[in-house]
């Protein structure tokens, strides 16, 4: 069975991905770091389209084996059987056979000068955009070489690419889940398993809520397109690059409105 592996998907573009695939038959395994009362609502709501499993913090290995229902013991023989990883063919996968896609888009971000960001506050943003990241995925990464058929997807900033003034933290963790992309995406292409990231701009989500009316209509003019994306259409693109040819890989792809 087809199964999305999404993170932060209690609201925002993490929500709308888990709504895309849902709608399209994927099974999924959805969390969140805190809000577990907006993740059951969306599991609840999601539920009359597949099959959900929503998990209150990090999705661990334990609940990957129960969730993908793929046995560990034969997971450690795979990692160390160099030969079996390797056996991929040019041949595409049928999208109905075990496919696993994960979707890494937990995040949160601040808005600080640098100096004025504490030891807690740059510990709690590398955990929740850098190292829990790193952390599933490599847990992941096995079950998608049992099945030979899987693709990961990584919500990245436009602001890992260029930077931005004020966000100096952030654009460090996003401009790392870039660069982890890129190395990555070289890593599992003999395998054939894609790896690229989304960079996306501004997004109608919670996360710029705190804009006043003024700012964000001046956010919007300098964007060419003239306003924000909506979660619903950076999820539809998401989606999308899981369908693009699989030689499509290690690319840090910017869903901006132009704006960058």
């Amino acid at each position: 069975m087809k199964t999305a592996i999404i993170t932060g998907a209690s609201r925002g573009v993490g929500r709308a991905s888990a709504e895309a695939f849902a709608k399209k038959g994927y099974r999924l395994i959805i969390n969140c770091r805190s809000n577990f009362e907006l993740l059951d609502e969306v599991a609840a709501y999601l539920a009359k389209y597949t099959e959900v499993y929503p998990v209150h913090g990090a999705i661990t290995g334990d609940i990957l084996a129960s969730a993908l229902k793929i046995d560990l013991n034969s997971l450690q023989s795979i990692i160390s059987d160099e030969s079996e990883i390797c056996q991929n063919s040019d041949s595409d996968p049928s999208a109905d056979s075990d496919e696993i896609i994960l979707v890494n888009n937990a995040g949160i971000s601040t808005f600080n000068l640098a100096q004025d960001v504490s030891d807690d506050e740059f510990d709690t943003m590398l955990e929740a955009n850098v190292s829990d990241m790193f952390k599933l995925t490599r847990a992941v990464i096995p079950y998608i070489l049992k099945t030979q058929n899987g693709r990961i997807v990584n919500i990245s900033s436009v602001w890992g690419v260029v930077g931005a003034s004020m966000e100096s933290v952030y654009s460090l963790t996003k401009g790392a889940i870039n660069a982890f992309t890129e190395a990555l995406g070289k890593e599992l292409a003999p395998n054939h398993i894609p790896v690229n990231a989304v960079a996306i701009g501004c997004v109608d989500t919670d996360m710029n809520k705190w804009l006043e009316p003024e700012d964000r209509e001046k956010l919007e003019e300098e964007i060419p397109y003239g306003r924000m994306a909506s979660p619903e259409e950076v999820a539809d693109f998401i989606y999308l690059l899981t369908k693009a040819p699989r030689y499509l890989t290690g690319q840090i792809i910017k869903f901006d409105g132009g704006w960058i």
